[in-house]
C-alpha cells in the first residue's frame, strides 16, 4: 500500500496552528502525523486522499490570511507508523509533579504521578500544548482542594487517556469518551499500563452521557464542539462542579467563553 505525505510549512510557526490543523485532517481519515521544525507531516493511504477536501478545509483558510502556509505531497511507501511516532516522542514533565513518558523512557525521581503510555497516534500524548495545560490545571485544583479524592471526573474526548488516567491517580473515579475507536482502544491499553481502576472509557461523546454529573469535566476538543454542546456540557457538572474547557486557539477563546456564559456561568479564568 502506497501513502500520501503531505509536508505543511507554517510561518511564523506556532504548534497550536498545526495542532488545529491536525485535529481537522484526522477527521479528513489521516492516521499518521509527525512534527518538524516549522510544521508538520501528514499522512493518507494514497486510495483515500482528496486534494479538494484539504482544499476546502475552513480552518486552513482561516489561517492562511494569518500565516504564511504551504504545503507539497509525496507518495511513499507503508511504513510503522508507530514506530517512527515512538521515535519522535519525548516525556513532559508538569510542573515537577505530573510526568508523561513512554516505556522506553527512563523514570525521575520524586515525582508524585507518572503516567507511562504507549504512544500511538491518538491526540493528547502531553506533547500537545492543550493536554498539558490541563495536566496543569488539574495539578493546581487538587493543590487547591478544589479538585478532592473521591470525586467523580468525565474526560471529554480522552484521546490517549492521559488527563483521566491522571485524575485517577490524583484519587478521583471517572469516565472518558472519544469518537475516535483507536483513540478508545489506545486509552484502554493505557490503563492497562498504569494499572488504573475506576476509569470506564467508552465510544462517543456527549450523548454517551444519559443525565449523569461529574465533579470535574474536561472538554479537550475543538471550539466549535466547545460551543455546539456548550449547553449539554454544562449540563453535565453537578453543582459547584469544576470545568476545564481546552483544545482552542486564543483568537478563539471569546467565542468558547460567550457560549458558556450564555449558559449563566460566570467569567472563566484563562
Amino acid at each position: 500500500m502506497f501513502y500520501t505525505e503531505l509536508t505543511f510549512h507554517i510561518f511564523p510557526y506556532v504548534e497550536d496552528i498545526a495542532d488545529a490543523i491536525i485535529a481537522e485532517l484526522g477527521d479528513l481519515g489521516y492516521d499518521s502525523f509527525s512534527y518538524t521544525d516549522d510544521g508538520f507531516k501528514a499522512y493518507i493511504p494514497s486510495n483515500k486522499f482528496d486534494e479538494e477536501q484539504v482544499k476546502s478545509l475552513e480552518i486552513l483558510s482561516f489561517f492562511q490570511s494569518l500565516y504564511t502556509i504551504s504545503r507539497e505531497k509525496a507518495e511513499i511507501e507503508n511504513q510503522d507508523w508507530n514506530k517512527i511516532w515512538e521515535e519522535n516522542f519525548t516525556p513532559i514533565l508538569v510542573q515537577d509533579r505530573i510526568l508523561v513518558r513512554a516505556g522506553f523512557h527512563p523514570t525521575i525521581e520524586n515525582i508524585e504521578h507518572e503516567i507511562i503510555i504507549d504512544p500511538k497516534m491518538s491526540f493528547g500524548t502531553g506533547h500537545h500544548a492543550t493536554t498539558a495545560l490541563c495536566l496543569t490545571v488539574l495539578s493546581e485544583l487538587v493543590e487547591a482542594g478544589r479538585v478532592k479524592p473521591g470525586q467523580h471526573f468525565l474526560d471529554l474526548g480522552t484521546g490517549s487517556g492521559v488527563l483521566g488516567i491522571a485524575c485517577c491517580k490524583s484519587g478521583l473515579t471517572g469516565e472518558g469518551y472519544d469518537i475516535d475507536m483507536l483513540a478508545v482502544e489506545n486509552a484502554i491499553e493505557n490503563r492497562q499500563i498504569n494499572g488504573i481502576d475506576g476509569f470506564e472509557v467508552g465510544l462517543g461523546s456527549i450523548d454517551a452521557l444519559e443525565g449523569r454529573t461529574y465533579d470535574l469535566v474536561l472538554a479537550n476538543i475543538l471550539a466549535r464542539p466547545l460551543i455546539d454542546l456548550a449547553q449539554r456540557i454544562v449540563w453535565a457538572c453537578k453543582p459547584g462542579a469544576c470545568m476545564v474547557l481546552s483544545g482552542l486557539l486564543e483568537i478563539q477563546a471569546d467565542s468558547v467563553e460567550e457560549a458558556y456564559m450564555a449558559q449563566c456561568l460566570p467569567k472563566p479564568r484563562r
